[in-house]
Formats: structure tokens, sequence, C-alpha cells
């Protein structure tokens, strides 16, 4: 009997502690990951985008920010930023090399906690050169090793290992070995595949912390409970910035070339135009970065300058202040109606028709006016601004204007304008500098749409 009392208390513990259990073992919190991709070649859009991404991750309480990398190189300048800026991660930093970390990329990979590379990841070749990939000369090449290399030391103070390694990869001059093995002889630039830098060099590996395909393999093999991953995306701003920052060398040229051009052949035209915007696309470019969120500043912003361009450059163009005027009512549009680019095309459409209707119910009212003012007040001085005065139109004459013509400037030429010859009333453009209204001009040849004149003294 004393055993069966025994087993029966032994029983009921045993409920108890089972019924007392929670059915649902509390789960553990995700442990949040942001990822960024950083390719191409790397300038200064690819700083904005770091420097967001770490940004959003530490503010989202991230404990990993991994950069997924494949870069041939970039300007040095950019490079170091994105360096300096990993360090304000209070997390911890990962670099997938994935394909390709070369040059200036080798320099990112190398200011990250923690590399690893893709199966047929390669990172190296990270000597010094200009702009156009050609070697700069020895005094200049031995500053940027010394300020990089000091910067990779700081970077690194706790794994000199990864400093020599690094300066193997731009340094020719540098011998490396490790572990009593040479690794690369001087006259070499170091590079290393993903199996070279997981191969084990004085018992641990010699760079990489472990060969990945993706993000999920990195996070399994450093045992991650739980992960979130969270990509940043990249917006519509910094791929265009990444595009133009590519092309901007052609750009600059191409744009001092046709202002040289139209200068030399007699004034301010159609190829300087041209040339402008070339220049313009690339100060663009380098600031568009942090653009994106803002697309209704930026279309009346350039529909108003293409006004502005019909008005004082190019007169009686007409396709510019038609574009312009089409962007500026968008803008419009835009502004009014309820546009989150985040929630799909047909919510936004029906936004933006909305923005829509009620510009054009706005525009419809100041037509309106327009025509009482000019059924009811067609003497008054106001109305007479809005058309052509009837006494030039009494003086045109059907004989047309030819070089040698002299004139007088109707209103002032900056540079483009209208002048009065022999009672006809043309659009001309100053050939040399501005004409005041009033001045006496000489036709001296046609540019483009308007006729070419000189003031005459």
């Amino acid at each position: 009997m004393k055993k069966i009392l025994t087993a029966l208390l032994c029983v009921s513990l045993c409920a108890c502690c089972v019924s007392g259990a929670p059915k649902d073992a509390k789960k553990e919190p995700p442990q949040k990951v942001y990822r960024v991709k950083i390719d191409g070649q790397i300038s200064s859009p690819q700083v904005y985008i770091v420097k967001r991404a770490i940004r959003v991750a530490n503010a989202d309480g991230a404990k990993i920010l991994m950069l997924d990398l494949d870069t041939p190189g970039g300007d040095l300048d950019s490079t170091v930023k994105i360096m300096e800026a990993l360090g304000n991660f209070k997390g911890l930093t990962i670099c997938h090399v994935n394909p390709n970390a070369i040059s200036a990329g080798s320099f990112i990979a190398s200011a990250c906690s923690e590399i690893y590379f893709a199966p047929g990841g390669i990172m190296g070749a990270a000597e010094a050169v200009n702009s156009a990939g050609a070697d700069i000369d020895d005094s200049m090449r031995r500053k940027i090793a010394s300020f990089i290399g000091a910067k990779v030391r700081s970077l690194n103070s706790e794994n000199h290992r990864r400093s020599d390694i690094q300066r193997a990869m731009y340094d020719p001059d540098f011998e490396l070995k490790i572990g009593g093995k040479t690794l690369k002889k001087k006259g070499e630039l170091l590079s290393l595949t993903a199996k070279e830098a997981a191969e084990i060099v004085g018992g641990k590996p010699l760079l990489s912390n472990g060969t990945a395909k993706d993000a999920a393999e990195i996070l399994k093999a450093k045992s991650l409970e739980n992960p979130e991953i969270t990509d940043v995306e990249i917006t519509w701003s910094e791929t265009a910035a990444k595009y133009i920052s590519a092309i901007s060398p052609i750009l600059i040229g191409l744009g001092f070339l046709l202002v040289f051009i139209d200068v030399k052949s007699g004034g301010f035209g159609l190829l300087s135009g041209i040339g402008a915007c070339a220049l313009l696309i690339v100060f663009v470019g380098a600031n568009i970065c942090g653009a994106a969120g803002h697309e209704g500043i930026i279309f009346f912003i350039l529909g108003a300058a293409l006004v502005a361009v019909e008005i004082f450059v190019f007169p009686g163009l007409f396709f510019p202040a038609l574009i312009g005027a089409a962007l500026i009512v968008g803008s419009l549009a835009w502004a009014l109606g309820d546009i989150w680019p985040e929630r799909g095309f047909e919510y936004n459409l029906d936004g933006f028709l909305g923005g829509l209707f009620e510009v054009a119910a706005g525009i419809a009212v100041s037509a309106a006016a327009i025509a009482a003012i000019w059924k009811f007040l067609p003497s008054s001085s106001f109305a007479q601004k809005l058309v052509l005065n009837k006494t030039e139109e009494k003086q045109e004459t059907s004989e047309p204007v030819k070089k040698g013509d002299v004139g007088i400037a109707v209103s002032a030429l900056m540079p483009s304008g209208r002048i009065d010859v022999g009672g006809k009333i043309v659009e001309a453009t100053s050939a040399f500098s501005h004409i005041p209204s009033g001045a006496k001009v000489e036709v001296v040849g046609k540019k483009d749409f308007n006729f070419l004149v000189k003031e005459v003294n």
C-alpha cells in the first residue's frame, strides 16, 4: 500500500508541473539585420547610401549591418568617408565580398568587423591610380599609401594580420610573411580568392571569417537565432546619382566643348544651351541623392527653369515653355494630390488625378478672369501689356529681314529680345553683349531660330 501511495503522489506532482507550464514557449525577439547593396564605381552616391543605411539601422536597433559589396574600385575620398562612417554603427559590421572587392572595395571591406566571401569572391589589387586608371608618380603614390595605410591600421588596431594583408594589396614593395610562409613577394600586389582567404595560416584563417553564397548562410554560420533581415532599398535619386557619377567626366568634357564651339562661332545659342545642360546634369548628379520624396518640388523648379529658358534665352522656340508648363502643372497636381510612392500605381493615380482636377479648376478660373479683362477693359494699360501693341502690328511689312539691315531694339536683348527692322518686328539675339532697348542694331546673320545682331554706334 505504501508503494502505491508513493506512486500516486509522484504522478500527481508530474501532472501539476505539466499543467502549470506555459502552453507556448516564449519566443526570442528577432535579431535585426540590415543589409545594403554597394556596387559599381565607389563615389559620393555610395557614401550617401552607406550613411543612410547606418542611420536607419541604428534607429531600428539593428545588431548587424551587412554590406553586400561588388565594386571594381573608386575614388579615395569617397572610400575614406565610407570607412569612417562604418565606425558610427553601434553593432557588428559584416562585409560580404559578392563577388568582387577590388581596389577601393578592399579598403571598405577591411573597415568592417568581419569579412565573408562569396564562393567566387576576389579581394585585392588596391594600388593607387589616377581617375583614368593610369599610374601616378611615385611621390604621390607614397603619400596615398602612407595615409590609407594609417587609416587601415587605426581601424584594425587589434587585428595586425589584416593590416599587413591589406598593405600587401596596395604596396608592391611590401613582402608579406605569415607563420614563416611568404604569401607575397616584393614587386607584386596581393589578390585573394575565397579559398585563399579562408586558408588556415598560423592556426587561423588568413583573412575571411567564412565563405557563404548569401546573407542567410552568413547568419547561419554565426548561429544567429531568429534573425530578421531588412534590405535598405536604393532610391531612384541614388540610382540616378550612381549612373550620372559614372559618366560625369564625359558630360563635363562635352559641356565645355559645346560652349567653346558656340562662343567661337559668334554667340550663345543652341550648342551652348546643350553644353550648359550637360554641366548642370553633373552638378545635379552630385547633389541629388537626398531628392527622393521631394519629386513635386523638383518638377516645379525644373518647369520654371524651362519657362525661363524660353523667355530669356530662346524666345520663340516654344517647346521648352510647353514642357515647362506641363511640369509645373504636374508638380501642382502632385502637391495637391494624396501621393504615397510606396502605396502602388492605382492608389497614386487616383490621388494625382484629384490634384490635377483642382489645378484644372484653378486654370479655368484664371482663363475666365483673363476673358473678362479682355472684354471689359480693352483700353486699360494693364490689358495693353497682354497683347502686342496695335501700332506695332500695323507697322509690320511683308519684306524679309536680311543681313546688313539696320533696325531698333524694341526690347532689351539679354541676349535675346525683339527688334524693329523697317517696321517688321522680329526675334533677335545679341552677337556680343547686352543691348539696351532703343539702341540701333545691325543684322549680321541668323543663328538657330533668331536673327543675330550687333549694336551700331
